[in-house]
């Protein structure tokens, strides 16, 4: 998932947005006595901020816009030491109207802008009022002056967490219905960018402190530890789909031998993670299920060895050899536990059902083998789809049976 596109359907849209913002960004100026090229600097950062982006787990891009926003309540300050927050609010106002700019200007897509602007700007808002609230609550109890870094420090965190807060649950709002994903799915997955907007904002209120003692310096001394955790991050994003490209290659060494019907393991995936997702799976689990429904066919590899071929096999052979191959990997033990448990069913005759078996071994089991009936069976998907209802009984569990029919639905190959 990249970055969501909230449709933009008349292009007076941004031109409202853009007047709105300069007519705003006016009127504060009016409210604070900070020159304005000091905010105008700063609107500046913000803008070519936006422009430099980290990836995250979610397939989101957040930009050191962040950190930007995050130092303007530390560095606009009034004389008597207190937020300006006339001025952090033009500050910020500016820049996301510079952002808006220069983003058009690079060609980036309209809709990809106005989501990112749109986010940023109420989370920016948010953050600038509950921290100078909350400063402002412990001057009013009469905070000893010694404590007033500490005051700070803990408006930063309360504000910043709102700021998360509302980031994450926007992100999810605007990408619902466009991947066909619940709520609260995309909300999981957006919370797994945690570890990024802490270093982006903690870069900033980093900075933000050290401003009043050591001036520009504090470049220096935020800018050291965001640069070891841009590249680790960065480093991290490539590792992870090294690892997801090397799995997928895997999958396909039994369809490029011939023992796997061609493409199956890659729309197994695909239908299994949509399944996961429609019953609730969190994003770690739904990633589990991925490499275990690419893999859940590596057993196969194995017959090409004469001796087994004379000696008989079944699918759960093929499922605890795939097993032992994929649990060479320590990183993937738990993958190939799943793939083990694949094939077994749902419950069996006389039996109550076995809570033990894992969902996504019970997904695979069903999207297998509605792959199988509709690419080498020739059925239709109807067709394929009364196969598992038929085994709803025992082989497949009738919660995964229906949430694959609905997956169905959604794509438009059955009707609803």
């Amino acid at each position: 998932m990249g970055d969501p596109r909230v449709p933009v359907k008349s292009p007076l849209v941004p031109v409202v947005w853009a007047l709105g913002s300069a007519a705003l960004a006016y009127l504060l100026m009016g409210e604070t006595e900070m020159p304005v090229l000091e905010v105008g600097v700063w609107a500046i950062l913000l803008a070519e901020a936006s422009l430099v982006s980290l990836p995250a787990s979610s397939g989101n891009r957040l930009s050191l816009a962040f950190a930007v926003s995050g130092a303007l309540p530390f560095v606009l300050v009034s004389v008597d030491g207190t937020v300006d927050l006339a001025a952090a609010g033009a500050a910020s106002a500016m820049g996301l109207l510079g952002t808006w700019m220069f983003r058009t200007l690079r060609s980036d897509p309209a809709e990809e802008v106005m989501a990112a602007v749109l986010r940023h700007g109420f989370g920016v808002a948010a953050y600038l009022v509950v921290f100078t609230g909350t400063v402002s609550l412990a001057d009013s109890l009469s905070i000893p002056a010694g404590n007033v870094d500490w005051v700070r420090l803990t408006a930063f965190a309360v504000a910043a967490s709102l700021w998360f807060l509302i980031e994450t649950s926007l992100w999810a709002s605007m990408v619902y219905g466009r991947n066909r994903l619940s709520r609260r799915y995309l909300w999981l997955l957006a919370a797994k960018d945690w570890a990024v907007v802490l270093s982006l904002l903690t870069t900033g209120a980093l900075f933000g402190f050290a401003w009043g003692e050591l001036g520009f310096w504090a470049i220096v001394i935020a800018g050291i530890p965001y640069g070891f955790a841009h590249l680790s991050f960065f480093r991290s994003q490539e590792s992870r789909r090294t690892y997801g490209q090397t799995i997928r290659a895997l999958s396909r060494i039994p369809e490029v031998a011939g023992l796997s019907p061609k493409g199956h393991s890659d729309r197994t995936s695909g239908m299994a993670m949509e399944v996961g997702q429609d019953l609730g799976m969190t994003p770690d689990e739904v990633t589990d299920l991925q490499y275990s429904a690419l893999m859940h066919d590596i057993g196969r590899i194995t017959l090409n060895e004469p001796s087994i071929l004379k000696m008989g096999f079944t699918d759960e052979d093929i499922a605890r050899w795939g097993a032992e191959i994929v649990a060479e990997a320590p990183y993937l033990s738990h993958v190939a536990t799943l793939v083990r448990q694949q094939h077994q069913p749902y419950r069996r005759p006389g039996e109550e059902r076995d809570l033990e078996l894992p969902m996504a071994s019970k997904i695979i089991k069903a999207t297998s083998a509605y792959d199988h009936a509709t690419m080498e069976l020739g059925f239709s998907p109807l067709e394929a789809l009364e196969v598992l209802h038929r085994g709803a009984a025992y082989d497949f569990d009738p919660d995964v049976v229906q949430a694959v029919r609905r997956v169905l639905e959604r794509r438009g190959v059955v009707p609803a």
